[in-house]
């Protein structure tokens, strides 16, 4: 379990995350949701040591990820940002990244690390372009060959922060797959979502936040029913029992369509 206490901290002087209090079980998808600059993307950072807490600790198993070692966090948790640094190298190359925490020196892949790498750009759907430059793809061919390189990494934590960013809607739904067979092989997958639908229609847990605190973590459902998400984002949320989609509006506009 992944367990965050009291957890403050942003930038330099500047506080963006107060008093975060929450607990991400194995074997869960959490969305975590809220306005730009509510600090979703730096509670993900915080979350795999890539940024340091002023106060609060974040607890993996029981054990505080301060007392471990970087190769030891990287073979617990992985993340993959908003933004990447696009580099001349091959999406082979760069899946292999994943598996340098595994690695001793010098850094050369096993047999078992290639069948890992292989197999993880075919579940992300990026195989027939293993030997092409990543700066040559299209930007939701780079997402996948990410999210290809965090399969291979197969950590027991996954933060994705905006996964779905340049990817089509049948590659959206194939990423909600993968993280469905990754919940149900035990990980516990963090994503950083913007489509509300999808947040609320494939997470366990719904996370949300505003003004740099949790508001609430609740089965989705309940955080859509209760109010939470009018609350940090300004929009209502009406669930379609017939289609069991969510829809999303204002209620004013809600309240016309009735009329």
């Amino acid at each position: 379990m992944l367990e965050i206490c009291q957890l403050c901290g942003g930038y330099g002087r500047k506080e963006v995350l107060k008093n975060i209090n929450a607990a991400f079980s194995h074997g869960t998808i959490t969305s975590v949701i809220g306005r730009n600059g509510c600090g979703k993307s730096t509670l993900l950072q915080m979350c795999c040591g890539l940024l340091k807490p002023a106060s609060g600790r974040i607890l993996l198993d029981g054990r505080d990820i301060s007392e471990m070692k970087h190769i030891e966090l990287a073979r617990k948790v992985s993340y993959m940002e908003q933004v990447h640094t696009v580099g001349n190298i091959t999406v082979r190359s760069l899946v292999s990244h994943g598996r340098f925490p595994y690695l001793g020196y010098p850094r050369r892949l096993t047999e078992y690390d290639r069948h890992i790498v292989e197999d993880s750009m075919r579940r992300a759907g990026i195989y027939d372009f293993a030997e092409s430059s990543i700066a040559e793809l299209s930007g939701g061919q780079q997402q996948r060959a990410y999210i290809a390189m965090l399969l291979a990494q197969d950590a027991d934590v996954l933060l994705l922060d905006e996964p779905s960013t340049y990817l089509d809607i049948s590659s959206q739904l194939e990423l909600m797959r993968i993280a469905a067979e990754l919940k149900l092989s035990g990980k516990t997958v963090i994503m950083v979502l913007h489509d509300l639908n999808m947040a609320l229609s494939y997470s366990d847990i719904t996370l949300v936040m505003k003004d740099g605190g949790v508001i609430a973590a609740l089965p989705s459902a309940e955080a859509a029913e209760r109010g939470f998400i009018q609350e940090a984002l300004g929009v209502s949320v009406f669930y379609d029992e017939k289609t069991g989609h969510y829809f999303f509006g204002k209620d004013e506009i809600h309240e016309k369509s009735n009329t």
